[in-house]
């Protein structure tokens, strides 16, 4: 077997298997009540008489067996009012090895679709027989290495046959199959395939009971549809109501990632603030350490504070001596002039413009902190004073 098999899959056998299987879980008391039938009637021809065969419908029940006069049209009523079950058991016509043949055939895979009018045209090839002398049947058992169809051809005659079926009908025997004896042990699965009986004997049956039998058929179909169908729909309720609930989750969790992002924000902005306020010494610590180091002959006129820059203009009389002055604080660094000193001659005092950074103050040691006394700065000598108004 390759991958160009053609896999033949004979989906009307499949359902007849299918069939017997759930029959045979069906309890036999309920087949019973179902069925019109129960049991099987097995006539056989011997001579001029009838053999009668009965099979129960389980196995616990034996086999028996009796023999019809055909003489006697009444030998079978008279045999049913004694045994009430052959009411509903299923006659069929068991033909000998006398009375029919079998043939193994092989046609070709397209003559499947049309199997009997194939056969039925070249039935004179295949026996003695030509297609109005025999009542035939064509039983298809599967196919060959060579891409053939096996086919069990059974036939028997016409005369034959009509003959033992006049018989049955006169004893008020009216069979529903007829098969061939060796055929049905040989192929025992091909044996319900296949019919002899011919369609002008063949019963029309109970319109009733095909009724029932269909109601109970399509009710049977519909309970397994609805045993297949009933829970994948459930799941996919069960999937639907998930998707959702996910749905309103997830326009939930897009609300909360919302808030929690303009939560981030405002932690950032806050905490960019406090590392500001961390970094940088308030304004009224700055205003606070230079009140406590400009001595009270020296004042401002102008102050100026932006991104840890501080600018101051003033006058002094000693306004060279400053820059040191302010150095020594820990809240200035890079202290400079902006400009060059000038003199007012109204108050005679220097004027000044200084730069200098602002930071926050190294933490102070366990002692006090020192402070140079305010004595200790020297005045400015006039020659200097007189370099820096000059420039």
């Amino acid at each position: 077997m390759n991958l160009q098999t053609t896999i033949d899959f004979d989906l009307k056998r499949f359902f007849q298997w299918w069939g017997r299987e759930l029959a045979f879980l069906v309890p036999n008391r309920l087949k019973t009540l179902l069925s019109d039938r129960s049991g099987i009637l097995i006539f056989t021809a011997a001579g001029s008489d009838f053999d009668v065969h009965f099979h129960g419908p389980t196995e616990l029940q034996a086999s028996k067996s009796w023999r019809l006069d055909s003489k006697m049209p009444d030998s079978y009523q008279l045999l049913k009012a004694q045994n009430p079950d052959f009411e509903k058991a299923e006659c069929l016509l068991r033909l000998s090895d006398t009375q029919a043949l079998k043939k193994i055939v092989y046609l070709p895979a397209a003559a499947q679709e049309n199997l009997q009018q194939v056969v039925g045209f070249e039935l004179d090839r295949y026996t003695p027989f030509k297609t109005e002398q025999v009542y035939f049947a064509a039983v298809p058992l599967g196919k060959t290495e060579h891409g053939q169809i096996e086919v069990l051809l059974v036939f028997t005659p016409k005369a034959q046959l009509d003959e033992q079926l006049t018989k049955l009908h006169g004893l008020g025997v009216q069979p529903v199959r007829v098969d061939y004896r060796q055929a049905s042990s040989d192929y025992p699965s091909a044996t319900p395939s296949y019919n002899l009986l011919p369609a002008r004997y063949r019963p029309n049956g109970n319109k009733l009971a095909q009724a029932t039998h269909w109601l109970l058929n399509g009710l049977l179909l519909i309970l397994l549809l609805a045993v297949l169908v009933w829970p994948v729909w459930q799941e996919g309720q069960a999937v639907e109501t998930l998707k959702n609930q996910i749905k309103t989750l997830e326009k939930e969790t897009r609300v909360i990632d919302e808030q929690q992002h303009e939560i981030d924000a405002l932690r950032q902005q806050t905490q960019r603030l406090i590392d500001i306020k961390t970094q940088s010494p308030s304004l009224v610590a700055v205003l606070n350490e230079l009140s406590s180091m400009l001595k009270d002959d020296t004042w401002l006129t102008h102050f100026q504070y932006t991104e840890k820059r501080l600018q101051i203009q003033g006058q002094s009389p000693a306004a060279s001596s400053l820059i040191g002055l302010l150095e020594g604080s820990g809240f200035f660094s890079n202290v400079s002039f902006v400009s060059p000193l000038t003199q007012d001659k109204a108050t005679g005092r220097e004027r000044f413009q200084i730069s200098m950074d602002v930071s926050v103050p190294a933490p102070a040691p366990d002692s006090a902190t020192e402070t140079l006394p305010t004595d200790e700065a020297a005045p400015a000598s006039p020659a200097n004073s007189g370099d820096a108004t000059h420039e």
